[in-house]
């Protein structure tokens, strides 16, 4: 909806039409896991706009539970179907948007009865009608949705396990000594069943079966991961399985782009082709397609991988590349961890900050950063993310004249008391 919002800000006189299957546009997936744990009831709110307001607000001609069957690249024909109804769209550009599907894993009993998918909030009413049946819960997966998804079952009374073939809690995005943090606090409110792959599923979800153990439950959630929802054929995919696309966000097919999480882009840091499958990376993508679908000339630069979760009390944040990310795309890196204060000392109700900067060996540019604690994490990522975009280095942080008052944070902020680690190691 933002290609189509913003094709539409760009040229008034465009038939801009919306095909979606189902009854929902400009939706949130992120708050699934809200909505099972009862912080809002109201499906409507997963919509920021309805899609009458984009019909009757900004003449885009949105048609819901539209399933489409074909693209004809050649031809530029569309053919989908409301109902039992069959219509044919042509077109002069075409803006593929499917988003991403879960991972199913290649298990027996992976389609159990009992075995939950968190994907599309059109299908999250049905799913949180049926938690009140489940005490024991398995969540298979310790990645941002498995361990949001724990919060939640967890916080509704549910006995849950959340298994993970890693050795901590969101391992693909945190290095290990933070990863301590991150796993010790989850570990306190869930059981953890970590170092552990899973082999099988029996009893319709009720039982999980790793290579180690064997859990029962009353149900299971698997969310080990998305992938790109590619659907059509002829059009060139990348590294990740996405849809590649150059800066323009067009496809290997003149007229035809991509955006979102079925499309491929460029690691800024690396220079290689990167997926950040992201709602705000989703919807820049979206203004740029929009953009050039109508003729206008503008370039997406690229990601660095920012992402942000919580766990309770904990705000778990990361950007750009992980020593291990680092040294895989062949920079010689290092990094430091400190811990810090949120606020100055003498100021009541400080929380512990834990930061990880990485840096490329020689130059000490930053190649990326994680963050946890419980104050101030999203404002320090987001700084962190622009100085790992623009090729800052250490010692460029370390003098960033940042704000200064007691009671937010103190004299020797933790990101600059990183840095000066950094600069010293």
């Amino acid at each position: 909806m933002s290609a189509a919002s913003r094709a539409r800000r760009l040229d008034q006189g465009a038939a801009i039409t919306v095909l979606e299957q189902t009854d929902m546009v400009s939706h949130a997936p992120c708050a699934i896991p809200y909505f099972f744990e009862g912080l809002f009831k109201d499906p409507s709110l997963f919509m920021t706009y309805t899609p009458a307001y984009f019909r009757e607000k900004r003449g885009i001609d949105v048609k819901v539970g539209a399933r489409v069957v074909d693209v004809d690249l050649g031809s530029r024909r569309v053919t989908y179907k409301v109902g039992t109804e069959t219509s044919v769209m042509e077109y002069d550009s075409l803006i593929i948007s499917t988003g991403a599907r879960p991972k199913i894993p290649d298990v027996p009993g992976s389609l159990g009865e009992r075995v939950f998918y968190v994907h599309h909030p059109a299908e999250a009413v049905t799913q949180v009608s049926r938690l009140s049946s489940l005490d024991r819960v398995a969540v298979v997966g310790a990645g941002v949705l498995g361990v949001e998804l724990s919060e939640a079952l967890s916080s509704l009374g549910k006995k849950v396990t959340l298994v993970h073939r890693g050795p901590y809690p969101l391992s693909r995005m945190l290095d290990p000594e933070i990863g301590k943090v991150v796993s010790d606090r989850v570990g306190a409110s869930v059981s953890l069943a970590l170092n552990q792959s899973l082999r099988e599923i029996r009893d319709e979800g009720r039982v999980v079966i790793t290579d180690s153990e064997k859990y029962e439950v009353d149900g299971t959630f698997i969310t080990i991961g998305i992938e790109p929802s590619v659907q059509f054929k002829g059009l060139r995919l990348g590294s990740s399985k996405a849809i590649a696309v150059n800066d323009h966000m067009e496809t290997s097919v003149n007229g035809v782009y991509a955006a979102g999480d079925v499309a491929e882009s460029v690691n800024l840091i690396t220079g290689k082709p990167d997926w950040q499958p992201y709602a705000p990376v989703a919807n820049k993508m979206g203004y740029v397609a929009g953009a050039n679908s109508v003729g206008g000339s503008m370039s997406f630069p690229g990601v660095v991988g920012t992402v942000i979760t919580k766990f309770y009390d904990k705000l778990i944040a990361k950007t750009g590349l992980t020593l291990r990310e680092a040294q895989s795309a062949g920079f010689k890196a290092y990094e430091t961890t400190i811990k810090a204060r949120s606020r100055a000392h003498y100021y009541p109700g400080g929380k512990d900050i834990w930061v990880t900067l990485v840096a490329e060996e020689g130059t000490r540019r930053l190649l990326g950063g994680q963050l946890v604690g419980e104050e101030e994490i999203l404002g320090r990522v987001d700084l962190l993310a622009l100085a790992v975009s623009k090729g800052l280095t250490a010692q460029d942080l370390f003098f960033v004249e940042m704000g200064y008052m007691p009671a937010v944070a103190g004299v020797w902020d933790p990101l600059i008391i990183a840095a000066r680690q950094l600069m010293r190691e």
